[in-house]
């Protein structure tokens, strides 16, 4: 029961990350411009590179920035950036943020030449899905309060009238139940999480490469931490339960 209790309390701080300027820390994907731009003008061209002056162009659009230190972090539910003064703010739309960074700014687009805020709103939106994990939590919460109904050590009277202690065994329906909701949530979870970590992987190579350079990404640990986490602790549970039930089944054949 603790260790369910601590996995979702993992999932829902996972879910509210980037909700407040007190979850900052905890994104799926951070995407920033590099300072300075990297350009590849300078070196070899790849020989794949149909147009190798077009890196110099985006270098060139990212240099002419005024806000050359913007950050944005992507969570499942919101998204922050810091303002003018360096203070995090953030919002459950990516659009009162580009609003913001506009109000901030005299020539349209200065702050933001390559659109991340658009890149990190498209990312969130056709990429980042939660729906799994929402699933899960209520799942795991079930399967606490069943095993809530599990009985307790108590005392009895023997045949020889002295006391000891017994403990009987759960319902094996019950218990059943119980490893089924464990097994189905410890599936989701695992998949949610896995299909996080490709994603942000992989938009992580992709926009590097398609900026040439000039926006630098970067994983959230403490996302990949908290998910990993929620996970190994309800595959846990599911095992203990699974060894429970298959050790009860065996002693009720033996004795029964």
């Amino acid at each position: 029961m603790t260790l369910l209790a601590i996995s979702i309390v993992l999932s829902s701080i996972l879910l509210a990350s980037c909700t407040s300027s007190n979850m900052t820390s905890i994104y799926l994907l951070s995407l920033s411009y590099t300072t300075p731009p990297q350009s590849t003008s300078t070196s070899a061209p790849d020989s794949s590179l149909v147009n190798p002056s077009l890196s110099s162009t985006f270098a060139s659009l990212v240099s002419n920035t005024t806000t050359p230190f913007l950050e944005i972090r992507v969570g499942y539910m919101g998204f922050c950036m810091p303002d003018s003064t360096g203070d995090w703010i953030c919002s459950r739309h990516a659009d009162s943020l580009a609003r913001n960074l506009n109000s901030t700014h005299q020539l349209p687009g200065s702050g933001d030449p390559l659109n991340l805020i658009y890149i990190a709103k498209n990312f969130q939106s056709q990429v980042v899905f939660d729906g799994l994990i929402f699933v899960t939590v209520p799942l795991v919460f079930i399967s606490i309060l069943l095993l809530s109904t599990f009985p307790g050590w108590h005392e009895e009277e023997d045949e020889h009238g002295s006391e000891r202690e017994v403990k009987p065994f759960p319902s094996r329906a019950v218990s059943q139940i119980i490893l089924a909701l464990l097994t189905l949530s410890s599936l989701l979870i695992f998949v949610s999480v896995f299909w996080q970590h490709i994603a942000a992987a992989s938009a992580l190579s992709m926009v590097h490469s398609l900026s040439y350079g000039t926006v630098k990404l970067s994983v959230g640990t403490l996302a990949m931490v908290l998910g990993w986490g929620s996970v190994a602790l309800d595959i846990i549970a599911a095992i203990g339960i699974y060894v429970m039930v298959a050790s009860i089944t065996v002693l009720a054949e033996t004795f029964g």
